[in-house]
Order: C-alpha cells, then sequence, then structure tokens
C-alpha cells in the first residue's frame, strides 16, 4: 500500500471513530465488517456459474438497484448477486427483500477497507464482476480488485457540489482510486464534469438518468392503503397533506402553515412522516405544545375502526415501509428534508403516484430529478413556510390544475425510466454475458 493509501486510511479512522459513538452505525457485526463470512453465507455462495457483486451504502441505494438486479436475475439463470452493504438499516431492509432462501441473491456485510478484511473477503466472494452504487470507493477494495483483475464499475454515479469541494482537497487519493474502474455511469452532465475535473477521462464516462427513475410504481392501488385509511380515521370528505421523511425543525413550518389553512380549509387534515425514529418524540412534543392530538399508527394499526379525524387531530406515521400508503391517501404531499438543510429526500415516488408534489429547496441529494420535475411544470419548489401555505392553498382552491400537475409529474418520470436495463447490461457484459434471452422490459409506464 502505498503512502496515498495510507493517508487516506489515517484520515478516515478518527471519522469512523466518532460515527461509531455517535450513531452506532459501526458497533455491531465486526466480524463481517473485518471480512469474515458465516459459514451460512459462504454454503450460499455458488462455486459455478458468474457472480456480480453489487455494493450499496444503505436503503436509498439499496432501492435504485432493485430493477437493475431484476433485470440481471431474468438475464441469465447463471448469475448470482451478491448483495453488499454498510449500515444496519440497509442490511435490514436488504435481508427483508432477498431472504436467506433466495440462493440467487445473497447478502452481506461490505468490509472495511483494512486490507486484511478486504483480502478476506474477496478470498470467500471471488466476484467476476463488481458495480459500486453513486459513489461508494475505497482505496484497498479498488487496487485489491485491480490486483486481481476483477472489473469494477461505478453505476448510478454521484456527486453534489459539496462533494466534490473534499475530494478535491484529496484529488491524489480520488484520483488514484477513481483510475481502477473500468467505467462510471454518472446521473447528470455536471456530475460527469466533476469526476472529470478529478482526473477522470471523458471517455470514461456515461450519462444516464438515476435509477431510482426505475423504481417508481405508477399503479393508483397501493397494497393496504385502505385497511390504513380506516385505522387512522381518514375519512372521504378530508383532504391528507401528507409531509414525508421530514427533518428536524421541518414539524415548526408544518405546524405552522397547517394552523393557517385549517382556518380557511376545514376538511384539510395533516400527517408527518419523520425520516428516521430518533425524532418521533420531537415531534410528538411539538405537536402536542400546540395543541393539537396525536394520532400515532402504531397505536392504530390495521383491522381496528379508528375515529374520524377532526381538525385538531394530527397523524404522526411512526412505523417504517408504510409510507407509499400514506402517500395513497394524500391530496397532496411535501417531500421533506428540504425545508431545512439536509439534501431532500427522495420525491419520485410521492410524484408517480400521482398526486401535487412540493419541496423545499435544499435538495442537493436529488438536484436532476428536481430539475426534470420543474422544467417539466410538474412539481412546486418553495422557499419557506409562508410559500407552503400559498402552494397547499392553491391545490385546493384548484384542483384540476393540481391534477394536471401531477399527470405532467408521471409522464416526466415516465420519460426518464430505462437506465437499469442499460447497467444490467453492461454488467452482464462484463462477466462475458448478454441479455438476449430477457424479453422486454417489465417496467411500467404510466396508464
Amino acid at each position: 500500500m502505498d503512502i496515498i493509501y495510507l493517508l487516506g486510511l489515517i484520515a478516515f479512522s478518527p471519522w469512523l471513530l466518532l460515527r461509531s459513538l455517535r450513531t452506532g452505525r459501526y458497533r455491531s457485526d465486526w466480524a463481517a465488517r473485518l471480512g469474515k463470512i458465516a459459514a451460512d453465507r459462504r454454503e450460499s455462495i455458488q462455486i459455478s456459474g458468474c457472480r456480480v457483486m453489487i455494493h450499496c451504502v444503505s436503503v436509498g441505494e439499496l432501492t435504485s438497484v432493485g430493477a437493475m438486479v431484476r433485470e440481471i436475475l431474468e438475464a441469465d439463470q447463471s448469475v448470482q448477486v451478491i448483495l453488499t452493504v454498510t449500515t444496519d438499516t440497509g442490511m435490514a431492509r436488504a435481508r427483508a427483500l432477498y431472504p436467506a432462501e433466495n440462493r440467487r441473491v445473497v447478502v452481506l456485510r461490505y468490509p472495511l477497507d483494512f486490507t486484511f478484511a478486504v483480502r478476506r473477503f474477496l478470498n470467500t466472494v471471488r466476484p467476476h464482476f463488481v458495480a459500486l452504487v453513486e459513489l461508494e470507493v475505497w482505496p484497498n477494495f479498488m487496487a485489491e480488485c485491480r490486483r486481481r483483475s476483477i472489473p469494477v464499475e461505478i453505476i448510478n454515479g454521484r456527486m453534489t457540489a459539496r462533494s466534490f469541494k473534499r475530494y478535491a482537497l484529496v484529488k491524489p487519493l480520488m484520483g488514484r482510486m477513481l483510475s481502477h474502474a473500468v467505467h462510471i455511469g454518472v446521473q447528470s452532465r455536471p456530475i460527469a464534469e466533476r469526476f472529470m475535473a478529478l482526473g477522470v477521462a471523458e471517455e470514461k464516462i456515461t450519462v444516464l438518468p438515476t435509477m431510482k427513475y426505475d423504481t417508481a410504481d405508477f399503479s393508483t392501488e397501493v397494497p393496504g392503503a385502505a385497511a390504513m385509511a380506516k385505522a387512522l380515521g381518514i375519512g372521504p370528505g378530508q383532504w391528507l397533506l401528507v409531509a414525508g421523511s421530514t427533518g428536524p425543525g421541518e414539524e415548526d413550518f408544518l405546524l405552522e402553515g397547517y394552523t393557517a389553512l385549517s382556518l380557511r380549509w376545514p376538511q384539510l387534515r395533516l400527517a408527518i412522516a419523520p425520516r428516521k425514529p430518533e425524532v418521533y418524540s420531537q415531534v410528538l412534543e411539538k405537536i402536542k405544545a400546540r395543541g393539537f392530538k396525536v394520532v400515532r399508527r402504531s397505536e392504530n394499526p390495521d383491522g381496528c375502526t379508528g375515529r374520524e379525524l377532526s381538525g385538531e387531530h394530527i397523524i404522526v406515521l411512526d412505523t417504517m415501509g408504510e409510507l407509499r400508503k400514506l402517500y395513497a391517501a394524500a391530496g397532496g404531499i411535501f417531500s421533506g428534508r428540504s425545508l431545512v438543510p439536509l439534501g431532500g429526500s427522495d420525491m419520485i415516488e410521492a410524484a408517480a403516484l400521482g398526486r401535487p408534489v412540493c419541496f423545499g429547496p435544499h435538495t442537493w441529494n436529488f438536484a436532476d430529478v428536481v430539475q426534470d420535475l420543474l422544467a417539466a411544470d410538474a412539481a412546486v419548489e418553495i422557499r419557506d413556510g409562508p410559500a407552503l401555505i400559498e402552494t397547499v392553498d392553491q391545490w385546493l382552491k384548484h384542483p384540476e390544475a393540481a391534477a394536471a400537475m401531477s399527470a405532467r409529474a408521471r409522464a416526466a418520470i415516465a420519460a426518464q425510466s430505462g437506465s437499469s436495463r442499460i447497467y444490467a447490461q453492461r454488467v452482464l457484459t462484463g462477466c462475458g454475458l448478454s441479455m438476449a434471452k430477457l424479453g422486454p422490459s417489465q417496467i411500467r409506464p404510466p396508464g
């Protein structure tokens, strides 16, 4: 390992320790983090055929590769996908999506970037091809794959302007790592230019829309949505504003807006779905402090008949994996983590359902999606709390215009789909296989 890699690891180690102490993300499963794969998982790794390793950091990346994984598996029965994730939440979600009995997809923990851990991991997995989602590159992993002649490709590459400034400070390290990639697929031309500024040759880069477009579900019937609405007391004459994946502090804007709007629109109701469970108590306290009553999803499960909501009730979605069901009951949706500087939340799922969507100005994690939607006049960007009030007021005043905007959003999303199949083709080609046996894409346009 040369001096550049050594400096990189020295710089990384204090960060890892602080993250572990603060968040608890790196406290568990240390054997796997150090490259040791459990016996049952080792036995699931097939000896023959092609092994494709796809690495996702957490739930967001994991969700984005779903269509690509499906395309790869359908294309050739000899392929096994080794799906690696870093975070505990990612592991939990991956194991739910791909249970152990599904031998064609093996879920493993991605090792820490120490030479011995990486080598131990690769000695067991022996992938024929590696796809890293977005920008999850580490010095020793990249170097070890190169030493073993394992092709590595970055797919659905993303690099924000903020991230680029940090990477530019260690340009020699980043340039060395990125040079090991056989190809880099990125989500937009500005992202491509950032990669090139770090030393990647232009001919090595392809620009494709984010694969998250391919995960959009355009069906209007959401399983379980009716049961949830009944349990929460959402009536047919009510118009529900759902604030999805909100960040700390956004509940203040929402509660102020709801207080003002409910005087004009007595049928208006509000539901807040915080992004992280650790802020549930904070949200509940703020709601109660303003004199509202809380209706918690955890206390109103399917099967019960909730008391019909009044204007003094506010729903809090304090369960995981049910946001889309709540979106299905919405008259309009605010996509959270965007009125506070947290980078935004994925607004594709909400827009694909055919609901009017708005979001704040802090959406750098979804800059290209935001650009596409705004260019098609298919969503509303709001700057602050008063703008939220004005937007929801307009949706209620002009439901036909809101519906037309929602239809434009669905069309804009469908027009950008297809990247997952292209990436799947590149992965299979890297393994010496093809997608010739695969029929027309299963991605469904809005109908």
